[in-house]
């Protein structure tokens, strides 16, 4: 459970845009309030922290996209999804803008750890696309959108990844009537740029 905290601290001063030089093992262990001793019987260095805690991060996002996601109805499917990338932003934007990290992080890391990092990255982005597709894929069954091609349906996901990223901060709420409204008008722009 320790670890888990480390983890989220770590990757909570990393979407806080915290300098990389600026974190150090003292202050992950004073933000987690422990010792700095406990710190280093998980890891050897701020490098493996680091390292590590993206790693879970990512891997808990992957598989929420992969195995929790259940597309039901087109609307509400798109909903949710919209709700979900809002969601990752806001915990960490690199996890949709993968080469953020590698402009602001990879080159602390060893080049082999930077390589795993950036190929999860683009892993991630891929997995949440083809959600995305999948979501579309039920919108033509229910006719209400007419045979998304590949390049129309990248169009609109990244008008919707660049339209997120303009208004999700991280005091943005996303419970509030403006973000319900907000993705409603999200998911009327992706059914008219598809039809």
């Amino acid at each position: 459970m320790r670890k888990e905290t480390i983890y989220n601290e770590v990757l909570s001063m990393l979407n806080d845009r915290i300098d990389y030089k600026s974190i150090t093992l003292a202050e992950v262990a004073n933000r987690c309030d422990i010792g700095k001793s406990t710190i280093y019987e998980y890891f050897k260095s701020k490098d493996e922290m680091l390292f590590n805690s993206i790693l879970f991060y990512l891997n808990k996002m992957i598989k929420f996209f992969v195995n929790s996601f259940e597309i039901t109805s087109f609307r509400i499917s798109l909903k949710k999804f919209i709700k979900a990338v809002a969601i990752t932003m806001k915990a960490n934007f690199w996890l949709v803008y993968p080469w953020t990290f590698t402009d602001n992080y990879a080159d602390f890391l060893a080049e082999e750890d930077a390589d795993t990092i950036s190929e999860m990255l683009d892993k991630s982005k891929d997995i949440i696309y083809k959600l995305f597709c999948s979501i579309l894929k039920r919108g033509e069954e229910e006719d209400v959108l007419y045979q998304p091609d590949d390049t129309h349906s990248r169009f609109a996901f990244n008008g919707l990844i660049s339209s997120l990223a303009e208004t999700i901060d991280k005091d943005y709420d996303l419970s509030s009537d403006e973000a319900k409204m907000y993705v409603e008008d999200l998911c009327s722009c992706i059914v008219k740029q598809l039809n």
